[in-house]
């Protein structure tokens, strides 16, 4: 014998597929907003990184200007942040110990990315040391002091560099994109600045001034990687950045660098380097001309990178809620259709059942046992009735036919016996 399944798990059994199935959908768009808000927070993580060694290349980058002008006797020429070797070094230790927590929080890619940069960092000690134990008169007899002095803070400098040019290419968002890669090209604009300065200045002071091809060439081409960072800065400040870059340009303008560098490089081999005119040009408050475009440009990565954080949590969270939705509509659906299948059928059921236990057979016994003499007649047997207009309404009248004619035949056999019994008498 079959087993008995009631219609309610049947309904169950078959709505079961579907639902399951949306409810496997929204799980998956859940999981995919997921996903794409985690990348959206990885890309925001490593942009805003990249600000990090902004600071931390400014800081090294003034404690190397400082201690290369000040072995060469020129700190009271030129206007640096800085005022003192130990200034310098402590500004320094500070932003390289803000940068290591920042990576170290958002670690991931970030702290990958950077890993070898923060290694590199290390060799500070060694650099510095040229300074602490520096026991000779100051003076630009230290030329070939500075020179190796200059240059090892410079391989730092461009370790962080090769790290933030990773980063630009890691980051998918082209308004975050460009705003990395301003940043690193402002960051690279002072440093080349300060390279070309010294180029000048250090063949300015030798005999001869700036006449050599190779010092020529060498102050050339440094020059040129300004222009192009320069050019590259405008390409590239479009959007959010546009009123960025053409406040750049107005300041860095303002400053003379450009065309004074240019007429000493035309004036080559004939007139001296103007030393002390190139070091005014660069003398400069920190938040203007590179040095203001790069805050401004780190401030817009910022906001851009939360509001891009905003947007994918706000995808997440309305996913979460239409699948949510979703689910509950789903579950509610299958309630109410099961529920409208079965409580009817259900009546039905009950009813049929006191139809055929109690109300027929009473009925019929009724008529049956009508007494002699008196007309047989139809009692009042309440229908079965359920409140729907389906097939299980279908059955409730094929029931109620077969009650008016049970009855009927009730009333039939009672005549014929009444009849008989007549017809006996007679």
């Amino acid at each position: 014998m079959a087993r008995r399944i009631p219609i309610r798990r049947k309904l169950a059994a078959a709505l079961a597929i579907p639902i399951t199935a949306l409810l496997v959908v929204a799980g998956l768009e859940v999981a995919q907003s997921l996903r794409e808000r985690d990348e959206i927070a990885e890309q925001t993580k490593l942009a805003t990184a990249s600000i990090g060694p902004s600071g931390l290349i400014t800081a090294i980058q003034n404690e190397r200007n400082y201690a290369s002008v000040w072995l060469l006797g020129f700190e009271d020429t030129v206007q640096l942040p800085v005022t003192s070797f130990d200034e310098a070094k402590s500004a320094t230790n500070a932003a390289a110990a803000a940068f290591r927590a920042d990576i170290e929080r958002k670690g991931g890619e970030a702290e990958e990315t950077y890993a070898p940069a923060l290694e590199a960092l290390d060799g500070l000690a060694e650099v510095r040391a040229t300074v602490d134990n520096f026991e000779g008169e100051l003076g630009l007899v230290n030329i070939d002091i500075s020179d190796p002095l200059f240059q090892g803070y410079t391989d730092i400098v461009t370790g962080l560099f090769d790290a933030n040019s990773q980063v630009a290419l890691a980051v998918d968002d082209p308004v975050l994109r460009r705003g990395v890669e301003l940043t690193d090209i402002a960051s690279r604009q002072t440093d080349i600045i300060a390279r070309t300065l010294r180029s000048m200045v250090f063949s300015g002071l030798s005999p001869g001034g700036l006449d050599q091809p190779e010092e020529i060439a060498e102050a050339s081409g440094l020059f040129g990687q300004v222009l192009i960072n320069q050019s590259q800065a405008q390409s590239l400040g479009t959007g959010i950045y546009e009123p960025l870059a053409r406040e750049l340009k107005r300041e860095s303008d303002a400053t003379g660098f450009v065309d004074l560098a240019q007429q000493t490089l035309d004036e080559a081999g004939t007139e001296p380097v103007p030393i002390t005119p190139l070091l005014e040009t660069v003398s400069i408050d920190q938040d203007t001309s590179w040095y203001g475009f790069r805050h401004s440009v780190e401030d817009a990565v910022l906001d851009r990178a939360d509001e891009l954080n905003d947007a994918a949590t706000r995808t997440m969270i309305w996913f979460l809620v239409l699948a949510g939705v979703a689910a509950a509509v789903a579950l509610g659906v299958t309630w109410l259709v099961s529920r409208s299948i079965t409580r009817p059928l259900r009546s039905l059921t009950g009813q049929a059942k006191v139809m055929a236990d109690h109300r027929l057979p009473e009925a019929v016994i009724d008529i049956l046992d009508t007494p002699l003499g008196d007309d047989v007649e139809i009692p009042e047997v309440e229908p079965v009735a359920v409140p729907t207009r389906d097939e299980v309404s279908d059955v409730a009248e094929a029931l109620n036919t077969v009650q008016d004619s049970a009855l009927d035949l009730a009333v039939e056999q009672a005549v014929l016996r009444r009849n008989i019994a007549d017809s006996f008498v007679n």
